[in-house]
């Protein structure tokens, strides 16, 4: 079982070892990469399962999170594709596999003519 909305920081990973057997990272929800590579550390000193989830998110938050996903047991990042006007391309997830863009950064480049952010 994996704690999902009890556990948004670092400081919440060590109450949860004691409740379930992972921990869902939600990168907008802990507030900063380096927070996540922080909590994916903890919970594995305490034996426990990491997954990355997300909420309805475009490629940016989805690119940002599936950059540290070889360090993860399960990844839910699929936000991106439940929006019908996404302004960012960047990774890709194919038949459910994460496909990191070559291109520099997170790899998110701005849709042209998007009007929004």
């Amino acid at each position: 079982m994996y704690v999902d909305e009890d556990c948004h920081t670092l400081d919440d990973v060590a109450a949860c070892a004691a409740i379930a057997h992972g921990i869902n990272i939600k990168l907008a929800k802990c507030g900063s990469l380096r927070e996540a590579m922080r909590m994916i550390a903890v919970a594995r000193a305490h034996g426990m399962r990491v997954m990355c989830g997300c909420m309805i998110e475009t490629t940016l938050g989805i690119a940002a999170a599936a950059h540290f996903s070889p360090l993860l047991d399960d990844a839910d990042l699929d936000g991106a594709a439940l929006l019908s006007d996404d302004p960012f391309t960047g990774p890709a997830i194919p038949n459910g596999q994460v496909t990191l863009s070559d291109a520099p950064g997170l790899g998110v480049r701005r849709q042209i003519g998007r009007a929004h952010v």
